[in-house]
């Protein structure tokens, strides 16, 4: 008799449960790094210190927190064991880091792991030693208040995993990228990244966060900075975005946290970039930090093991708030970008008598003397005052409750707002201080039929001359009305498409109504245009239709209706504007500054190319020696 499946069921062993349950959490070393830095910053750390081995497969991370006592250390390491929540309302009011009880009993279950810890009351620390989740060894031994952990040979017990890790380079990248956030997520705790011997990463304790960011982003972002203010919204909304010009080409610059925690989310992401549309080209991605304030109960971190993803209630408005806020940011800054002519400092000589090697921020790399240079650089009365609103995080300065107190301390109130009297200054001119000031721009001339060159005050603008009617036209198309303008043409324009493009063609011809453009299927690949909008009868019709059919996806059901009128805005636009090597006479270049003071978006056309540049007097003193 065949014996029945159900008699062949069994319970697993303790520790293949234990490992399973780690490969949930535990991914990579960097999964390591993160767990135990969220556990020292729920200890009230305010230093930590992470060193890492050259395969990164062993580390030490230490923190000057609470500590635990010896009857906690070896609770600790077993699975659901937390201080943190007793009951099911504690997990939908959860204030902590973590609160599930299971990181250190996944680390233990995949390494093998020393663990030292003391409170301020013991005498002693208390030491474990631990091998694929089976404590060895418990003693006192001397060691100063704070909890460190040595965590030796990652995944020796799990081949399977440790078969698909990466090059020791990438998993350390890995590793700094998780360091980073969890410094960004607090810039008033202190962290050290260590490899090698060597100094990957050194925040001081106390931080603000346009330092930290700074710090960790590089010189690159140096005056590019433009604070979020939520006012009074439902979620309140506060951290710093870069201008266009910082774009990246990738998302690795981009940071969001909810209540302070480092997440990933998708409705965050889509809806940070859509906010800079139109400001920056393609394949160019925005960068900033993004904190996002809600109450508990309004957002849910217990969807993924690793609680690096998060649930809210309203994803719509949360998505919607977050757009507004940094739209407004970009819209009120002032975007022009600064031409920055090339300074050739002498590199420092080393005592061996080499020039100086300076790997600058995380993400950026500038030279030695130009890092110098920003060290021994004044802040600037506005940057005085960012800098002491951001200082007074954790430090207990305001009278008001801080963001840091309200949520290490738990209490239940969302942070308060920041009154505009108190919002950091920008440094820069404001969009609208900027057009005030382009009415004093006198055109002098063009360079190669390409850019307008004018005077403004006692600084040289230099304008995009086909970027900047690109950006005027596309703003004028889109805020049409239904009731277009129409001019019928005398001579109907005759064209033909690709014989694969004919089905596609009957349904751009609807979307091209809308527009003002009449065209008529004439027998096979052949199609006739009768009229154009009036206002764009300069148009080159046929070749912005070849355009459209071989860039677009033409599909029924391919993208929404707005995102189709957004891309035909910009394509009108670009194939009606001003070309590139057109001469203009002097009342061409004054009527196309008045228009592009105008418009609301004014730095740059709508694909994110800038329309313009300016050349200050103090940039041509330098290069001509005359600065003081």
């Amino acid at each position: 008799m065949t014996e029945s499946p159900i008699s062949r069921i069994k319970i697993l062993p303790k520790n293949l449960i234990n490992q399973i349950a780690a490969g949930e959490v535990i991914v990579r070393p960097a999964s390591v790094a993160k767990e135990l830095i969220e556990n020292s910053i729920d200890a009230g750390a305010a230093q930590i210190t992470v060193e890492v081995s050259d395969d990164v497969r062993t580390m030490t991370i230490t923190d000057d927190g609470c500590g635990m006592t010896p009857e906690e250390a070896p609770l600790s390491l077993q699975r659901h064991a937390t201080s943190k929540i007793s009951t099911m309302e504690d997990i939908i009011n959860v204030r902590t880091r973590g609160f599930r009880g299971e990181a250190l009993a996944s680390i233990a279950a995949v390494s093998r792991l020393t663990l030292t810890t003391r409170t301020p009351d013991s005498l002693s620390a208390t030491r474990l030693e631990i091998e694929g989740g089976e404590i060895l060894k418990t003693f006192a031994i001397g060691a100063p208040v704070g909890t460190s952990l040595l965590v030796r040979d990652i995944f020796f017990n799990t081949p399977a995993r440790l078969k698909f890790m990466r090059s020791p380079s990438t998993e350390l990248k890995r590793l700094l990228q998780v360091v980073t956030q969890q410094a960004m997520s607090h810039p008033e705790i202190g962290l050290i990244l260590l490899s090698k011997n060597k100094k990957l990463l050194e925040l001081p304790v106390q931080q603000s966060l346009e330092d930290r960011l700074r710090q960790i982003l590089g010189s690159c972002v140096e005056g590019m900075l433009l604070p979020l203010h939520s006012g009074n919204l439902p979620v309140t909304i506060h951290g710093f975005v870069a201008k266009p010009e910082a774009g990246r080409k990738d998302r690795t610059a981009q940071f969001f946290f909810v209540n302070r925690r480092p997440i990933s989310n998708r409705l965050l992401t889509v809806t940070f970039e859509k906010a800079y549309q139109g400001l920056l080209m393609t394949g160019r991605y925005p960068v900033g930090a993004i904190f996002v304030f809600v109450e508990p109960e309004d957002v849910d971190v217990n969807v993924h093991p690793t609680k690096e993803e998060v649930r809210f209630r309203d994803e719509r408005m949360v998505g919607g708030i977050v757009h507004r806020v940094v739209s407004e940011a970009l819209r009120k800054a002032s975007l022009i970008p600064y031409t920055r002519l090339q300074e050739m400092p002498e590199a420092p000589v080393s005592p061996s008598g080499g020039k100086g090697q300076d790997a600058g921020g995380i993400f950026g790399s500038p030279t030695a003397a130009l890092r110098e240079g920003f060290r021994k650089k004044p802040f600037s009365p506005a940057q005085q005052t960012n800098l002491g609103f951001y200082e007074s995080w954790g430090k207990g300065r305001i009278q008001s409750p801080s963001i840091t107190s309200e949520i290490a301390v738990g209490s239940p109130r969302i942070p308060r707002e920041i009154p505009e009297e108190e919002a950091p200054a920008s440094g820069d001119k404001t969009a609208a201080d900027f057009r005030e000031s382009i009415n004093q721009a006198e055109p002098i001339g063009q360079i190669a039929g390409m850019y307008i060159v004018a005077l403004c005050g006692d600084a040289l603008l230099l304008v995009d001359q086909h970027a900047a009617h690109e950006r005027i036209l596309y703003e004028r198309i889109s805020s049409r009305k239904t009731n277009l303008a129409i001019q019928p043409l005398l001579v109907p324009i005759t064209f033909e498409v690709d014989a694969t493009q004919v089905q596609e063609m009957e349904i751009l011809r609807s979307r091209l109504q809308e527009f003002g453009f009449e065209v008529e299927h004439f027998g096979g690949q052949s199609f006739v245009i009768h009229s154009l909008p009036s206002d764009l009868s300069d148009v080159d019709a046929p070749a912005l239709i070849r355009d459209l059919l071989d860039t677009l996806e033409l599909r029924p059901e391919a993208g929404t209706a707005t995102e189709w009128r957004e891309e035909m805005a910009r394509r009108l636009a670009c194939h009606s504007a001003i070309k590139a090597g057109q001469n203009l006479s002097r009342e061409e270049m004054i009527q196309l500054l008045r228009d592009l003071k105008k418009t609301a978006l004014a730095f740059t056309c709508p694909h994110g190319r800038p329309t313009m540049i300016l050349l200050t007097r103090g940039q041509l003193d330098r290069q001509f020696k005359r600065a003081t």
